[in-house]
């Protein structure tokens, strides 16, 4: 009978390559199997289970209950509409949705809350045309004016002390003036007290 005794045994792993070689006969498969791997994908989506349609003026509203699997976005001039719940990050806006706002200082509008004259007080460096527009609540355009702009600084004076009290929006684009190109936007709140 042959016996072989443990410190013989502990000798030839020991002396041998026997722990490096075993560990690379089991990693070899593994790492083939991930070379050749697949898996599925993940997608979100979920299932609506009622919704509806309405169209007022030029404007078509669809809304669902649930979540919107696919984001989809309209475009009116410089109006982008994107809908669906899944809007999970920045990514899915456009750039034309990315025109840079004013700087504070560019433009200051004062008094607000106005009774009577608001003043609107242009005074950033760029050249450019500057389409000024006061909306009501339901916006409705109740003014418009379009200003050429040297770069020097322009006040406006609007008397307003013919508007019922409330809220009312005053939009600001400046447009490049040679290609017409929207260069900067912004909307101020405005608030008329009697």
């Amino acid at each position: 009978m042959l016996t072989i005794s443990p410190s013989l045994t502990c000798q030839y792993f020991k002396s041998t390559n026997f722990y490096p070689s075993f560990r690379a006969s089991l990693l070899l498969p593994l790492l083939l199997t991930g070379l050749f791997a697949t898996a599925q994908n993940a997608y979100t989506s979920t299932v609506n289970i009622a919704g509806l349609s309405a169209t007022v003026g030029d404007y078509r509203l669809d809304w669902s209950v649930g979540e919107s699997a696919a984001i989809t976005s309209m475009f009116n001039g410089d109006l982008v509409l994107t809908n669906g719940l899944l809007q999970y990050s920045v990514e899915n806006q456009l750039e034309a949705n990315l025109v840079p706002s004013f700087l504070p200082g560019e433009i200051i509008i004062y008094p607000n809350p106005v009774k009577n004259i608001l003043n609107i007080n242009i005074l950033h460096a760029n050249k450019g045309r500057h389409q000024l527009e006061l909306l009501d609540a339901w916006g409705a355009k109740i003014k418009e004016v379009l200003v050429v702009y040297n770069g020097l600084g322009v006040l406006q004076k609007w008397n307003l002390s013919g508007l019922s009290a409330g809220q009312y929006l005053l939009n600001i684009r400046q447009t490049h003036p040679v290609t017409g190109r929207l260069m900067k936007k912004k909307a101020y709140k405005i608030l008329k007290i009697n």
